[in-house]
């Protein structure tokens, strides 16, 4: 009976006489879930559990596993090294780098506020503006971090940059530029026109998007 309630909590009901040849590689992630939770564990850890599947799958799985863990109330410690996995599922974050703890918060705060150089590289895509820039850019001496998707084309009164390249993502356009001998990364709605390699532009950003890093 309890084999079958896990069995139902990972949507297998019926499933319980299949061989692990009949099963699909995200049934095999689901029975290898039920059978931690049919001890009924306060926390959960969960090691890399979706590295096997293909994209699609692991979307899947990682909104499954969302909603099984809200609603049996329980701890999942979730390891992963996929950042955007992270950001999407979890509540709290914890970076370790070599063995140390360097940065915990939510996702929110680690994306837009990365303690130091290894963090702001590490999650997700970031420009990381040497110290010598950010002083001329915001009057502090020290490495800043400016994400892609912050950047943006203005008219007049911003920074000089020349376009360098453009890749189209699909969702978005990447565009790199050079600005004063740093290469940038800027993100661009893909209806947006990109500009040719070789266009001046002028390039601006909110200040609050410019984050002083500690270095490490």
């Amino acid at each position: 009976r309890q084999a079958e309630e896990a069995l139902a909590l990972v949507r297998l009901s019926g499933y319980g006489k299949r061989k692990p040849s009949q099963l699909s590689g995200g049934q095999r992630q689901r029975v290898a879930l039920a059978r931690a939770l049919v001890n009924k564990p306060r926390i959960l850890l969960l090691d890399e559990p979706l590295g096997a599947l293909d994209l699609k799958l692991r979307e899947q799985m990682q909104e499954e596993l969302k909603e099984l863990q809200r609603s049996l109330g329980i701890t999942f410690v979730f390891v992963t090294h996929d950042q955007g996995e992270a950001l999407s599922m979890a509540d709290r974050i914890a970076i370790f780098n070599h063995g140390k703890l360097v940065q915990t918060g939510t996702p929110t705060d680690i994306y837009h506020h990365p303690r130091n150089l290894f963090v702001a590289d590490f999650v997700g895509s970031s420009n990381i503006l040497p110290a010598s820039l950010a002083l001329k850019l915001s009057g502090r001496e020290s490495p800043a971090s400016l994400r892609p998707e912050a950047i943006r084309i203005v008219g007049e009164g911003g920074h000089p940059a020349t376009v360098l390249g453009e890749s189209f993502l699909g969702a978005t356009r990447r565009l790199t530029v050079d600005m004063d001998g740093t290469r940038l990364n800027i993100l661009l709605p893909n209806q947006a026109a990109a500009p040719p390699v070789g266009a001046e532009i002028s390039i601006g950003w909110d200040d609050a998007s410019l984050h002083p890093l500690e270095e490490g």
